[in-house]
């Protein structure tokens, strides 16, 4: 197995060395670990929200950090170098897989946070502030969040799409859990992914967030298997005892799918992995 989802203390909100984080997957048996830092913001953008992605005046030193222990370790582990960028809802002005080629990079994750500038992932009660402003309360932020996935998927964009419904993250607290049905706009969002050549991550994390289940649901999986999308895995860890977290459950999961083999990835190139 391999875990295709960590972050360091590199990014500002998580904790541990990345060497840390190599030894524990060492520790663990797994064939691979690959780094997946947030990529900084452009210069444009404006933070509302402290320590969310790597300083661009950090990134030079987290990739030659990850290189250095890509070659410290090889005989014990593959290491391998990606990046998470944020969709911040430029239109396409941005296409991370070019600036993953430009780094030399592995893979490159694709996530939405921010819808309409609101973080829906980052604490209940900031999302619950925030719901005056969509149309129909959390239903609208579901709404805008899926229709940010489609907008942001498209051919070359990106490897894999990370924690493809993370807006449920918090959807058995009171107030936030949806009345509506948004299974359509999914369907549409996995229709685009399959056809853009894009896999999806089953990303471990969720279980433990209020939500109490991976991303994506079961269900999400089941359609995407149908539209033949190639799966990933991670555990989005953000200390180093995170790292393939939940992976014993995960397993269970691609057993009970039917799926045999995960895509990892080597220089953007996929390549299939047997479970």
């Amino acid at each position: 197995m391999f875990d295709y989802h960590v972050h360091t203390l590199f990014c500002g909100h998580a904790y541990g060395s990345m060497e840390e984080y190599v030894l524990r997957a060492v520790e663990l048996g797994l064939e691979e670990i690959g780094f997946s830092g947030h990529y900084p913001y452009p210069p444009s953008f404006e933070e509302t929200l402290p320590n969310c992605v790597i300083p661009a005046q950090s990134y030079p030193v987290y990739l030659a950090e990850a290189a250095r222990l890509r070659e410290a370790y090889r005989d014990r582990i593959v290491v391998r170098i990606g990046a998470e960028f944020d969709y911040l809802g430029d239109g396409q002005s941005f296409h991370p897989l070019d600036e993953a080629r430009r780094l030399g990079l592995d893979f490159c994750l694709a996530s939405v946070h921010l819808v309409d500038g609101v973080a829906v992932d980052y604490t209940p009660e900031l999302l619950e502030k925030n719901l005056q402003r969509f149309t129909g309360g959390i239903d609208g932020v579901y709404d805008r969040y899926y229709r940010t996935l489609l907008e942001m998927v498209a051919p070359g964009y990106c490897t894999t799409v990370g924690h493809l419904d993370l807006v449920k993250k918090f959807n058995t607290l009171a107030g936030l859990a949806p009345g509506l049905d948004h299974s359509s706009m999914v369907e549409q969002v996995l229709e685009r992914i399959a056809s853009s050549g894009i896999a999806v991550e089953i990303n471990t994390s969720g279980w433990d967030k209020p939500c109490g289940e991976q991303y994506p649901a079961i269900g999400i999986l089941k359609k995407a298997l149908e539209l033949g999308i190639a799966l990933t895995a991670g555990s989005d860890a953000h200390r180093p005892e995170e790292v393939g977290r939940h992976f014993d459950r995960l397993k269970v999961l691609l057993n009970q799918l039917g799926v045999r083999q995960l895509m990892r990835f080597e220089k953007l190139q996929a390549v299939p992995c047997d479970i």
